[in-house]
């Protein structure tokens, strides 16, 4: 893995990780820089998180990641991970579509149990491309590792657009 051009931002659930990423990945795409790559927003009925979707970046499909109410594949917490092997290899085609950056939210256990999606992180993380990446706290990768808090994410936030536009500007 080439670490000297990926970042790496952690935290402990809702301090703001993925808000400071997709404000970054907003930020670079008005630059008109191709940024590629996937995140995992939460499914909410009323005030229960019910479980995660996939979605691309580049072009907003989605697909069920894991959920309570849909049984197979491994259990992660209370969540069956349920993620289509078929998505994977459309996302996969997507990502790699001449990407200047990817970005993912997030690498962590969840992600990691779908073989095919492990294999397409491990493919990321071993390429040239610059990464900009959220990671779970229990997952450990070398690069530059940020932790978000509340008191640092405003100023964190600023000082890693910075940051990651001359990753790609490298």
């Amino acid at each position: 893995m080439s670490i000297k051009n990926k970042i790496f931002i952690t935290g402990r659930p809702g301090v703001g990780k993925t808000t400071i990423l997709m404000k970054i990945v907003k930020e670079l795409r008005s630059k008109n820089i191709n940024v590629t790559g996937f995140y995992c927003p939460e499914i909410r009925k009323g005030t229960n998180r019910v479980g995660f979707k996939i979605v691309s970046i580049s072009s907003g499909k989605e697909a069920m990641l894991a959920s309570t109410e849909q049984k197979g594949g491994v259990k992660i917490g209370k969540y069956s991970v349920v993620l289509n092997e078929e998505f994977v290899k459309s996302l996969e085609l997507e990502i790699f579509n001449n990407p200047q950056l990817i970005t993912i939210d997030e690498i962590g256990p969840m992600e990691l149990s779908v073989p095919s999606l492990k294999a397409l992180i491990k493919r990321i993380l071993d390429s040239e491309i610059p990464l900009f990446a959220v990671v779970h706290r229990s997952i450990k990768l070398g690069g530059e590792i940020y932790e978000i808090t509340e008191k640092n994410r405003e100023n964190l936030f600023y000082y890693l657009s910075k940051k990651v536009l001359e990753l790609v500007n490298q």
